[in-house]
């Protein structure tokens, strides 16, 4: 039996406001180089890893450099539109079993939490990392508390988001027709019937989004950037 084709989607095209400053967080240095690179670098030296798409800014395509295995296209208005024109960009002639889904500002994914993930996609058709809620959670309104949640049915989302390729390809199209636009493609394909089976995340597996978190990457980056 083969070993599936695997198809990485980075949507990384977002402005990136709340980190500050005038360059998007995606393209800020870590450890000498933007934070996207680390990203796209990691799934270029996994050998489970058939092909990558980026989508960046429509303005950014003339200074990048596309290759047989990375490929870059312009995002979209939203991260689910980028996703869109990411796969869309993958050729035609390209048929691929899983793809992944994975957010540009999180660098210290391991190795072997995707290939979990991607084992658990190829199993039960999506999965996510994901990673307990340890605070107490409350729903707020007019600044005052409403409800307190069970935080032992919490999970924190993390990516790279895995699936079968024809299962993303239906749950975008239909969120598309149905005018639905979802803060990751995990929540999209449970909203529309899919087990999404979730495999244990890890703590490191950050999302760099405030000033803070880029500090913290910086202190930690040489143990943290290892496989």
């Amino acid at each position: 039996m083969s070993e599936p084709r695997v198809l990485v989607v980075i949507p990384a095209a977002g402005a990136g406001t709340r980190l500050g400053g005038d360059v998007p967080k995606q393209f800020r240095p870590l450890g000498g180089k933007p934070i996207l690179l680390h990203v796209v670098e990691r799934f270029f030296v996994d050998e489970r890893v058939t092909k990558i798409v980026v989508a960046v800014t429509e303005g950014l395509l003339g200074g990048v450099k596309q290759t047989e295995r990375v490929h870059f296209v312009a995002g979209g208005a939203t991260r689910q539109q980028s996703v869109i024109h990411c796969l869309d960009g993958a050729t035609a002639t390209d048929d691929f079993d899983l793809i992944a889904v994975h957010d540009a500002v999180r660098p210290f994914f391991r190795t072997a939490t995707f290939h979990a993930v991607l084992d658990a996609a190829q199993e039960h058709g999506a999965a996510l990392p994901a990673i307990p809620v340890t605070d107490t959670i409350h729903t707020v309104q007019d600044w005052a508390i409403a409800a307190t949640l069970d935080r032992s049915t919490l999970a924190a989302a993390q990516t790279p988001q895995c699936f079968r390729a024809p299962i993303l390809r239906e749950v975008l199209d239909r969120a598309a027709a149905e005018k639905i636009e979802g803060t990751d493609e995990a929540g999209l394909a449970a909203r529309f019937g899919y087990r999404v089976q979730v495999v244990p995340g890890d703590a490191m597996n950050f999302k760099i989004t405030r000033p803070e978190d880029l500090e913290l990457a910086a202190a930690h980056f040489e143990e943290w950037s290892q496989p």
